[in-house]
């Protein structure tokens, strides 16, 4: 039997009975207790919180109808000023700022006083106007110079109405809408004759109340508008101010003493068409909440009445009982799978009335006054609790002391093991006594201690011989009169099978220079090695200075004789820069050995063209002979590039290779570039598309361009 199942059977013997026996004890009496006490006092809290809801809701209901009528009356005062100056002369010299030249401004016009809070650069100093897209007429008209007289009686309903007060503004049948606080962003296609509160005040012919998202901050309003009567009893305009919906829905006052859980809404009945037989929304509609309208609706987008659904039909017919006969109610209503204690306070003067929802949590939170009178008579329970629990730890502590020593010996000793061979003695080695999980554990470490010195050995193996093979890749390109040159391999492990390589260069102009990208079967050690031959048999054969095909005919019967066992084989495209390489004079001449085309791309007439050929991978065919192509020189601007198939083969995490055409993309967006810039672009745009997904190939790409 293992020593942690016998420490924790002799730990649990001893501590558990009487530790279960006592908590079952306390806990019993303590569940009884609670029951006792929960129930009367939920009773009490509940009846007590009710109460006091009941009589905040009615204080704030009053506050929220004094704000109502008290903007009302500010609306008839202002329509019956704005009718008073429309029907006046129109003022000379009246300096009138339209919201367009506060956008040219990128605030307020030169002059003015800004006004904070208003999420808009506004002004109290004057008014400001705009009229619908497309308005013909002399700017500014006579209407708006009649209205800038407005700006005391603007400026003491702001000083009145305070917070209550967003904007007030004067709308005339021709589009010209006047607003204070002066401001601008007002979208466009905004015509306040297409306005619900416009709609609304000439359809009803009195103040009309609209819930609205404010055309320029976004925010919610409740608005109140009414028809300006001019002398004969001719309509005008529409007159209106913009209250904050939350300066009516006064949730923070309810907040503060009920948690953030409170929701204020104003709710009315639904038209009879509207009305639904039982189940849930028996007509019941919100009219202003900031939970129940959309967040997302634009200004201009009509914030229709939200039904208020419930699963408790019983409790919404009495609601809407209530909202019909214009008396207080209270009920508990769920809402979105939440209960609520619900208190309706009805407008005296509308078929509407505000609705406070307190989650019941809150309203009973008082019963949590309980848990004092628990304490007190558990406390006695407790001590015994406690004093058990200290005998039994007690006892534990003492045992577990004793029995730590005979376990913490062969932990010491394999703990100094490990501290020497992090140190870097690989010699390190934990004593082995008993048959335990200890001494298998030391025995584990003294096995893997060798391991590990041995995986150290190869790993620095591996690093001399990515060492080797990146000196076996040039050092640095050639410098050819008129042509640019860049080369890089990028491998996916120490070691890889890609190769490039610059053979018969010609230092002088109209000499030869070949260029050679190579990729071995596979990757890692193997891979390169097989690179490293391959290499080795071209550079051998250049003797003479043979043609591409020669040298790759003859390097493959030799590379076969040693690749004819292990199946591998070596794709290749070897280039020669004939005569400099640049047109008229230079030339093109390769031969491919199973390697994927070289990409001429020519910035001029932005095509592309593949440099063709036949030939099979290098290994393959012992006797193949190879074919030459040719093509004509490199002209200014032209870009030639040789990779290996690692780069359009590289997959994202989604699992989509990055293919050729997005290959040919890089390379049309940095034509231009140097043949360096080219390289690193290709490198960058594959890491990228690769996101971190393992890379299972080599990367390697070759750039030759015609300067000019």
């Amino acid at each position: 039997m293992r020593i942690r199942t016998k420490l924790l059977l002799f730990l649990l013997a001893l501590v558990l009975p009487p530790l279960v026996a006592v908590s079952y004890y306390a806990l019993r009496q303590g569940r009884l207790l609670g029951e006792e006490l929960a129930g009367t006092a939920a009773d009490s809290s509940r009846h007590a919180a009710a109460q006091e809801l009941a009589l905040m809701v009615e204080l704030i209901g009053e506050d929220v109808n004094d704000n109502r009528q008290m903007l009302e009356l500010s609306l008839a005062f202002l329509a019956q000023e704005a009718g008073r100056v429309l029907a006046a002369p129109a003022p000379d010299g009246a300096t009138v700022f339209s919201s367009d030249a506060f956008d040219a401004a990128r605030g307020l016009p030169a002059g003015l006083t800004p006004l904070a809070g208003l999420g808009v650069p506004a002004t109290a100093d004057a008014p400001s106007f705009s009229r619908p897209a497309g308005s013909a007429g002399i700017w500014p008209t006579d209407d708006a110079r009649r209205l800038t007289r407005l700006l005391p009686t603007l400026a003491t309903l702001q000083a009145k109405l305070a917070g209550n007060m967003l904007w007030a503004y004067v709308a005339l049948p021709s589009g010209l809408l006047c607003t204070f606080p002066g401001h601008g962003r007002m979208p466009a296609g905004y015509d306040p004759r297409e306005r619900p509160w416009y709609q609304a005040a000439l359809h009803r012919g009195d103040a009309a109340w609209t819930i609205l998202r404010d055309a320029s901050t976004g925010r919610l309003t409740a608005t109140v508008a009414a028809p300006i009567p001019g002398p004969d009893g001719k309509l005008l305009g529409v007159a209106g101010i913009d209250a904050p919906l939350e300066t009516l829905l006064p949730e923070s006052d309810l907040s503060r003493r009920w948690g953030e859980g409170v929701r204020a809404l104003v709710v009315r009945n639904a038209p009879p068409s509207g009305r639904t037989e039982g189940g849930a929304g028996t007509g019941v509609e919100v009219l202003g909440s900031r939970d129940f309208l959309a967040a997302t609706s634009g200004w201009n987008t009509p914030l229709a009445p939200v039904r208020l659904a419930s699963p408790d039909a019983a409790a919404l017919a009495r609601l809407a009982a209530a909202i019909d006969g214009g008396q207080p109610e209270q009920m508990e209503l769920s809402l979105e799978g939440d209960r609520y204690f619900a208190v309706y306070k009805p407008f005296p003067d509308a078929p509407a009335g505000l609705l406070v929802l307190v989650p019941s949590q809150a309203v009973l939170r008082q019963a949590a006054s309980a848990e004092a009178a628990i304490r007190t008579r558990t406390q006695g329970m407790l001590t015994v609790v406690v004093s058990f629990a200290l005998l039994a730890v007690a006892g534990a502590a003492g045992m577990a002391y004793f029995g730590a020593r005979a376990v913490t010996r062969p932990v010491t000793s394999l703990c100094l093991a490990a501290e020497r061979l992090a140190q870097g003695d690989l010699a390190a080695r934990a004593p082995v006594a008993g048959r335990d999980e200890l001494a298998t554990l030391a025995a584990t470490f003294n096995d893997m201690a060798p391991k590990l010195a041995e995986r150290l050995r190869l790993k620095q193996d591996m690093l001399l011989a990515m060492e080797v093979q990146q000196n076996l890749l040039p050092k640095a390109p050639p410098v050819l009169p008129g042509l640019d040159i860049a080369g890089a391999t990028s491998f996916c492990d120490e070691t890889g099978g890609d190769y490039f390589d610059y053979l018969h260069l010609t230092p002088q102009g109209g000499g030869i220079c070949d260029v050679v990208v190579g990729d071995a079967t596979g990757h890692g050690v193997a891979a390169a090695l097989f690179m490293a031959t391959g290499r080795a048999l071209l550079r051998a054969g250049r003797g003479g200075e043979p043609g591409p095909a020669a040298l790759l005919t003859l390097a493959n019967g030799l590379l076969w004789q040693d690749t004819m066992e292990s199946g591998r084989f070596l794709t290749l495209y070897y280039l020669r820069l004939t005569d400099g390489g640049l047109a008229p004079d230079g030339g093109l001449t390769w031969a491919r050995a199973g390697h994927d085309p070289a990409l001429l791309y020519d910035p001029a007439t932005d095509a592309f063209e593949e440099l063709m050929g036949p030939g099979l991978p290098l290994g393959v065919l012992p006797d193949y002979a190879y074919e030459e192509q040719s093509h004509s020189g490199l002209a200014p601007g032209q870009v030639l590039a040789i990779g290996t198939d690692g780069i359009w083969e590289a997959r994202n995490p989604a699992g989509e290779m990055y293919g050729k055409e997005r290959f040919r993309r890089v390379l049309r967006a940095t034509a231009r570039g140097t043949a360096e810039a080219i390289v690193a672009a290709i490198h960058q745009d594959v890491a990228g598309f690769q996101a971190g997904a393992p890379r299972d190939d080599d990367i390697t790409v070759v750039v030759v361009k015609a300067l000019g």
